[in-house]
């Protein structure tokens, strides 16, 4: 029994990609994820045999459209990177053509994804980093009230020395401008390392993503180091550096991955 091949749908015309595209918008379900692959491969065919001059106004007027970057092929690609890529790879001038928004777009898209965060440890790392705050901060509470000492004077046992005697100006402004602000150090720090934590574990999925999270945590951490050194109860101090090395060690654990390199032949 012969065969024979069926013929391809014919391609349709650079100007019916706006109508192709708002049909597929309101599409639901399968049906529109069925129809952005159509579009994403008519444009990649498009940008191998159209004409560049012809081609490039209706990808532009496309990325113009509201809701180009949200309609999904069942990859997961987005009409507007298939589109952002077939202009960029036309001849001069139509790659500086592009905008930046949809040049970050792409590289987001593009960007490979990373291993998941090690949830466990770093949940661990800055469990136990909180609970010795909690504890240090707690004695130096209890401390307060078993002396009856004031927070100034707990304050002069322990911390830099700042120059310039009792009513110098840097007394003065750490008065008026640090003490005020102290006891928000360890909220600070908790709510801070909770909010990086959420973020790292559940939508750092791309290196972009995952480094931003880890230069959060460290930032979090160089910052602790510096406030942890300022006048203090000594027990504060403590329960503030603490939280400072929980927060860097979480940054540590999501260091970037090195690529694999292939095996010497």
């Amino acid at each position: 029994m012969s065969t024979q091949l069926q013929p391809s749908p014919a391609t349709p015309h650079v100007d019916e990609l706006v109508p192709l595209f708002e049909e597929a918008l309101r599409t639901e379900g399968s049906s529109r994820a069925l129809k952005a692959g159509y579009l994403n491969a008519i444009i990649a065919r498009w940008g191998q045999t159209e004409d560049p001059a012809t081609l490039a106004p209706a990808l532009h007027a496309l990325l113009a459209k509201e809701g180009v970057k949200q309609l999904l092929d069942e990859q997961g690609t987005p009409v507007s990177a298939a589109a952002t890529q077939a202009l960029l790879a036309m001849s001069y001038p139509h790659p500086l053509e592009v905008a930046p928004e949809h040049l970050e777009a792409l590289r987001k898209h593009t960007e490979p994804s990373v291993p998941p965060a090690p949830k466990g440890w770093m949940l661990t790392v800055l469990v136990v980093a909180t609970l010795i705050q909690a504890i240090y901060f707690f004695l130096a509470d209890d401390m307060r009230h078993m002396f009856g000492a004031t927070a100034e004077q707990l304050a002069g046992e322990s911390g830099l020395a700042l120059p310039g005697g009792g009513d110098g100006f840097f007394d003065r402004l750490e008065k008026v401008a640090w003490w005020p602000m102290r006891p928000l150090v360890p909220w600070v720090q908790v709510v801070g390392a909770a909010v990086l934590y959420s973020f790292s574990t559940a939508l750092a999925t791309k290196a972009w993503a995952r480094t931003l999270a880890r230069r959060g945590f460290l930032g979090l951490g160089v910052l602790g180091l510096g406030v942890g050194v300022l006048p203090m109860h000594v027990y504060e101090n403590c329960g503030t550096l603490v939280a400072a090395l929980g927060a860097l060690l979480a940054g540590w654990m999501l260091r970037s991955p090195k690529p694999s390199t292939p095996p010497a032949a």
